[in-house]
């Protein structure tokens, strides 16, 4: 499962198709070879277990459309930014060496989310070092990494660019719809948040975006580099 497109490693099962499920199923449909990497099973949360969520995060990629999904078994609640974390992605990019790297904003009000975005960012850079851990695989570095900017919490932050998700819209929540245990009252616990409930807030968001770009829904992304563009008279959207 070499040479993906792009790949997203985000902390849990259901991360990715939150905040990029729309552009994972966009570039799906392209023909592109999309990968889910999850760095941690989710066993930590209050809801499913991590049997349950593997089922319901392969059921989300074969809705999407991607080519391969797989958990690092990271521990969840308790992921920090340290070698083993780091060799454990580097490992896993130098494998699949995805061309593109979807990972989460570095403002997260999870401290998983928070961590999850330290490791993959130390070890994209460290992967494409020859000399570093050669028995984890061959040197590779992904060309660019796209932080997603979809989240609440990552609101204020000004996106480099946003993809119009608006065909693939309803795709993302039945993805999103697919980890049915994340909406289900847990033992002991009468209140769940209903998926209607749920998709409100998730409409909401990818409204916002998409109206940054003149669509009906978007999703957000952020580089900490400056884009080239070829073509100023070839830009998608108006200034005014």
């Amino acid at each position: 499962m070499a040479d993906l497109d792009l790949a997203a490693f985000c902390a849990h099962p259901d991360d990715a198709e939150l905040l990029v499920g729309g552009t994972l199923a966009i570039e799906a449909r392209k023909g592109r070879r999309a990968g889910l990497v999850d760095l941690t099973r989710g066993e930590s949360g209050s809801r499913g277990t991590p049997e349950i969520r593997e089922a319901e995060s392969q059921e989300a990629a074969a809705i999407l459309g991607v080519v391969h999904r797989e958990s690092l078994g990271l521990p969840d609640a308790r992921l920090v930014d340290c070698l083993e974390s780091r060799d454990a992605v580097v490992s896993a990019l130098r494998r699949l060496r995805p061309r593109v790297v979807l990972l989460q904003h570095w403002e997260q009000r999870h401290p998983d989310h928070v961590a999850a975005s330290r490791i993959v960012y130390a070890a994209a850079f460290l992967s494409g070092l020859r000399n570093y851990r050669p028995e984890l695989g061959e040197a590779f570095r992904p060309f660019k990494l796209l932080y997603s900017a979809s989240v609440t919490e990552t609101e204020a932050v000004s996106p480099t660019f946003v993809v119009d998700i608006t065909p693939v819209f309803e795709t993302k929540l039945r993805a999103i719809q697919a980890f049915k245990s994340q909406f289900q009252p847990a033992p002991r616990e009468s209140v769940s948040l209903p998926f209607d409930r749920f998709r409100e807030a998730v409409e909401l968001s990818a409204r916002r975006q998409g109206q940054r770009i003149g669509k009906t829904y978007g999703e957000a992304f952020v580089t900490r580099e400056t884009l080239e563009v070829e073509d100023v008279c070839g830009l998608s959207v108006s200034s005014f």
